[in-house]
C-alpha cells in the first residue's frame, strides 16, 4: 500500500494514542456515505456463537462466501445470532429478504442440519424462494412476508472491538424500546404481533463492512444503512418519522446502490425527497464525467428522475482499531455532491 498523504497523516490520532476506529471516525468527522452493502438481497443464517473472523471460516458456514448469487440476484450472506442457543445444529432457521419493486418480500426456512442448508443455498441457487420445496429436501418453507419490517445490527466482536460492543448495546437498547411499547400496548408501530405488519424483527448480525461507524445497523424494508445511530433513531427510521434530511447524514447507503458516489448521489435524493422516495421503485445508474461521475437515479413508473453530479472529497485514514497512533491505517475516499436537479416531471 503507498505511504499515506501528508493531509491523511494529519488525520490519524497522536501516536501516543490508542483509539478506538468508530471514536476517531466520529472525531474527524468522517462522512458514512457510499460504505453500504450493495445486494438484491439478504440471506440471513442462525449461527451459534461464537464466531470466526470471517464468520465463513470455519463451523456452520464455511464454504459460504459473504456474496453469493442466487436466484433472488447478488445476496449478502450474514451469520445470526440464535434468539435462544442451540446446542445442536439439528434445525436451522434461515430468512431471506430481496428487493421487489419499492419493497421487499421475505422467505423464511428451516434446514436440517448443515446438509440442508446447502441444500438450501443449492435450491436458492435455481428457483424463486417463493417457488414449492421439492420433496423430500433437506430443508422446509415456513413462511412468507412482504415488506418486513427488520433491523440489521452488527454485532460480531470477533471482527472488531466497536461493532461487539456499540452494536451488542444498540441491539440491547432497541430490544428495550420495542418491549416498552408492548408494554404499553402499542398497536404501531412496534406491537410483536406475530404478523410481517405488526412486528419488528431485530437481528443481531455478523460483519457488515464499516465498523468504524459502528453501532451501524441496516433498516427493512427500506434498504438502507445506518452510522452511529441510537435506538429511539431506529424507531423514527421505521415508522418514518424521523427528519429525512436530518439523517440522511448518518446514512450509509441504500442497497440497491452501487458502493461509493452511487450511494452518495440517491442519498441527496432521499435527503431533498425524504421517505416517500421509499414508496418509489428506482434503478441507480452512474459514469464517469470530467470532474467525477454523473449519477442517475430514475424511477420509471413514478415518471420521475433525478442527475446527481458527484466528486471526489476528502481523504481520510481507516485507523487500526486501538492500536497507537492508529496504524495501520488505510486511506478512503469520501465523496462530495455539487450538484443535484430532478429531470422529468
Amino acid at each position: 500500500m503507498p505511504p499515506l498523504e501528508a493531509d491523511v497523516l494529519a488525520l490519524l490520532p497522536a501516536a501516543e494514542d490508542a483509539p478506538r476506529c468508530s471514536a476517531h471516525a466520529a472525531a474527524i468527522g468522517t462522512d458514512p456515505g457510499g460504505t453500504a452493502i450493495s445486494a438484491d438481497a439478504v440471506a440471513l443464517v442462525e449461527t451459534p456463537l461464537p464466531w470466526p473472523k470471517p464468520v465463513f471460516a470455519s463451523g456452520l458456514l464455511e464454504g459460504f462466501t459473504p456474496m453469493m448469487e442466487l436466484h433472488a440476484g447478488l445476496t449478502r450472506v450474514l451469520a445470526v445470532v440464535p434468539p435462544h442457543e442451540r446446542d445442536t445444529h439439528d434445525r436451522i432457521p434461515v430468512a431471506l429478504h430481496w428487493r421487489a419493486g419499492a419493497g421487499t418480500q421475505s422467505a423464511y426456512f428451516d434446514a436440517n442440519g448443515p446438509d440442508g442448508l446447502r441444500q438450501l443455498f443449492a435450491h436458492l441457487g435455481e428457483q424463486s424462494p417463493a417457488d414449492p420445496v421439492p420433496q423430500g429436501a433437506g430443508f422446509a418453507s415456513v413462511g412468507y412476508a412482504e415488506n418486513e419490517r427488520a433491523v440489521l445490527i452488527c454485532t460480531q466482536g470477533s471482527h472488531d472491538v466497536c461493532c461487539g460492543s456499540e452494536g451488542t448495546r444498540l441491539a440491547a437498547d432497541f430490544e428495550a424500546v420495542l418491549r416498552a411499547y408492548r408494554a404499553a400496548d402499542v398497536n404501531e408501530p412496534y406491537a410483536g404481533a406475530p404478523t410481517a405488519g405488526g412486528r419488528v424483527a431485530v437481528y443481531r448480525v455478523s460483519h457488515t463492512g464499516g465498523h468504524r461507524f459502528a453501532p451501524t445497523a441496516m433498516t427493512l424494508p427500506d434498504g438502507r444503512m445506518w452510522a452511529g445511530v441510537e435506538a429511539g433513531e431506529i424507531a423514527t427510521i421505521l415508522d418514518q418519522t424521523a427528519d429525512a434530511t436530518a439523517m440522511a447524514s448518518r446514512c450509509r447507503g441504500w442497497w440497491g446502490a452501487p458502493t461509493g458516489p452511487a450511494q452518495v448521489a440517491e442519498r441527496a435524493v432521499f435527503a431533498q425527497v425524504g421517505w416517500p422516495l421509499e414508496h418509489i421503485a428506482r434503478q441507480v445508474r452512474f459514469r464517469p464525467s470530467g470532474t467525477g461521475w454523473d449519477v442517475d437515479v430514475v424511477a420509471a413508473e413514478a415518471e420521475r428522475a433525478w442527475r446527481v453530479s458527484v466528486e471526489a472529497g476528502r481523504t481520510v485514514p481507516t485507523i487500526a482499531c486501538r492500536a497507537l497512533g492508529g496504524l495501520p491505517a488505510k486511506p478512503a475516499t469520501e465523496f462530495t455532491v455539487t450538484d443535484i436537479w430532478e429531470t422529468s416531471k
